[in-house]
């Protein structure tokens, strides 16, 4: 495995890689609780690891992973910064990095509650409407709906934990016959396995890779339908988490609908005049 990693590239090499392979690899996480049997930092663990593996396939540049993204759990020993102060950051980012020369930035999140998957997508929409720089905003589960659909300190997570860092899972932390609080999906004891956790990181890099391998020959007209897709999964985004300042969070229905996990899949199979469909037919109902 061949990274190259920007904070130690010097200034010939990184033109090296603009003249060759000119794709950003930015990793995001937080600090945020995961229960008892997972470590606060692991959204950020999970994202740098993954962008390593996207990164890999592509001879892409890959930025250290980041730790301060939008909102969190309702639990102690979380970061919540407001989106006020971190959509401005991301838009100044990604303006800058496509003014040094990467046409394409994949910016990839382990933390993914629907204000940060608001902002790092609208951040990217707002850049791309304005410069020529193409977005790909990525969370863990954006590309891998057909077996896996996100969820927090639970089998994904700890599965994906289970595979890297199995020295950082304490599934014994609290007695069986207690939960896991602030686990949000279904009791990983018993069911996360190292191997389901490989098989969602595996699944994520070499679909990201493709995917960035699409953007960086896309048509004019291709990253046109691009961005009219990606803009009506913000309006829905948008939607979902205005609906949720006003209403109590289990009253508004999740993200994950059939019908956004459609949009997930033709976005993923570079389908966005589908994708387009199923984003609108979403925003027009939130329960489908």
């Amino acid at each position: 495995m061949t990274i190259y990693r920007l904070d130690e590239l010097f200034p010939d090499e990184l033109q090296g890689r603009l003249d060759t392979a000119p794709v950003l690899v930015l990793p995001f996480g937080t600090v945020e609780w995961h229960s008892s049997h997972l470590p606060l930092g692991l959204d950020g663990i999970v994202a740098q690891a993954i962008g390593e593996r996207i990164a890999d396939p592509l001879d892409a540049v890959l930025l250290p992973v980041s730790y301060y993204g939008a909102g969190g759990v309702p639990y102690p020993y979380t970061l919540k910064l407001p989106a006020s102060i971190v959509e401005p950051l991301l838009i100044t980012v990604f303006e800058q990095f496509g003014a040094m020369g990467f046409p394409v930035i994949v910016a990839f999140t382990g933390h993914f509650g629907i204000e940060q998957t608001l902002v790092l997508k609208r951040a990217s929409l707002t850049v791309m409407e304005r410069s020529p720089v193409t977005i790909l905003p990525l969370t863990e589960y954006d590309l891998v709906t057909d077996f896996y659909k996100g969820d927090h300190a639970a089998v994904g997570e700890t599965s994906i934990m289970l595979a890297l860092r199995p020295d950082l899972v304490r599934l014994d932390s609290v007695a069986s016959d207690q939960p896991l609080d602030g686990v949000l999906g279904a009791d990983p004891r018993g069911r996360a396995s190292a191997e389901y956790g490989e098989r969602i990181m595996a699944a994520i890099a070499s679909r990201g890779a493709e995917v960035a391998n699409r953007l960086l020959r896309a048509s004019p007209l291709d990253r046109a339908k691009y961005v009219d897709a990606l803009s009506m999964a913000v309006r829905v985004l948008d939607k979902t988490f205005q609906q949720r300042q006003r209403q109590p969070k289990q009253a508004v229905p999740s993200v994950t609908t059939p019908a956004y996990l459609a949009y997930c899949d033709a976005m993923a199979r570079g389908d966005y005049s589908a994708a387009k469909a199923h984003a609108e037919r979403k925003l027009l109902n939130l329960a489908e």
